[in-house]
């Protein structure tokens, strides 16, 4: 396992920085997952100190693109708060609010935090807070599905605020046991709104209706559950798994470049400096072992690059094919009509098949 040391810099006037130690090389006979460990901690080091030279340049938008990455690779909470810090200074307040609230937390929750980065980080977070509107949604249901105009959110309870732009927005909170609870809020930039959704479970279903005729067997159960169609959790969760596999996919192919990139740096030098004929000797120059490294980290992120498109792939075709073959029947006829409320009036909607 890798150690974490923490140290002091000005970053923004409040972030702590962090430095992390690790081995240069691994040992003869190390577990393929401590390999890749130690692989993915040196890049994360790497990216970390990339966003910092960044930040110290006044270049915001590649600070946040090294600091996203670094956090992809460790979660630690040091990167996601000036991966917020970065996002301040781009006018990504929203953004930057929710990287540092959790920043704030974790932090909190961390005994060896000092009071000096408590109060930097929490300034901090005020700062991003007065920018935008604050929703704080509790419910006495755990498990409900939080949505702020239509997109999830999380399930309560939920670990931190929710974070919007000024103005009207509607809070929909959902469990499949109990009646849906839905809010508009009118907030503006610094405002806060907390809302209690109070859930009544749903009433006991009707008695079936009685068949036509009695002689008639019953519809099997997998017939009426085809006849419901997919289920919308499965085909959000299998498309929400295959995105973030695609996209670690993708967080894999950039490091494999960058340790190619190292690499060939590396083989440029030792030519200048004698030929690669200088790595067999008994002290050989330390600049081969970062040649090793470097091309041993690439063939690592280069196969995990591979098997999480696969992964990807098999996720998406697999919920693809639910959702296909858990349609209901085309000849069934269902119609429905909803109420509909807005700013200029009302009316009724109607949809289902015919």
């Amino acid at each position: 396992m890798h150690r974490h040391i923490r140290h002091i810099a000005s970053i923004a006037g409040f972030l702590a920085l962090l430095s992390w130690t690790a081995p240069g090389r691994t040992q003869p006979g190390t577990a393929p997952h401590e390999v890749e460990t130690v692989a993915m901690t040196q890049q994360a080091r790497k990216l970390f100190r990339e966003g910092v030279d960044a930040f110290a340049q006044a270049r915001w938008a590649e600070a946040r693109a090294a600091f996203l990455a670094a956090l992809a690779l460790n979660p630690h909470y040091t990167n996601r708060g000036n991966l917020g810090a970065a996002e301040l200074k781009l006018g990504r307040y929203r953004d930057a609010a929710e990287h540092l609230a959790r920043y704030v937390r974790e932090m909190a929750e961390d005994t060896t935090s000092t009071a000096e980065e408590r109060a930097r980080g929490e300034a901090a977070y005020a700062e991003a807070r007065a920018k935008v509107s604050t929703l704080v949604v509790r419910s006495n249901v755990d498990g409900a599905r939080v949505f702020v105009d239509g997109t999830l959110q999380g399930v309560t309870p939920l670990p931190d605020p929710l974070f919007v732009e000024p103005g009207a927005h509607t809070i929909s909170v959902e469990h499949e046991d109990y009646e849906t609870k839905k809010t508009t809020v009118q907030v503006g930039a610094g405002g806060q709104i907390e809302n209690g959704a109070e859930l009544r479970r749903k009433p006991t279903g009707a008695p079936p209706e009685k068949p036509l005729d009695s002689t008639m067997a019953p519809p099997a159960r997998g017939a009426e559950e085809h006849a419901r169609g997919p289920r919308t959790a499965l085909l959000i969760g299998g498309a929400a798994t295959a995105g973030a596999v695609a996209v670690a996919g993708v967080v894999f192919t950039v490091l494999a470049n960058a340790n190619a990139s190292d690499a060939e740096e590396q083989r440029s030098l030792l030519r200048e400096g004698g030929g690669l004929d200088a790595c067999k000797a008994p002290r050989a120059p330390a600049r081969c072992t970062e040649l090793t490294d470097a091309v041993a980290a690439r063939y690592d992120f280069s196969n995990a690059a591979f098997w999480s498109f696969v992964g990807a792939g098999t996720v998406a075709i697999g919920t693809v094919v639910y959702g296909v073959v858990s349609r209901p029947p085309v000849n069934e006829r269902r119609v429905h009509v909803v109420p509909l409320v807005g700013s200029n009036g009302l009316g009724i909607g109607v949809h289902g098949g015919f």
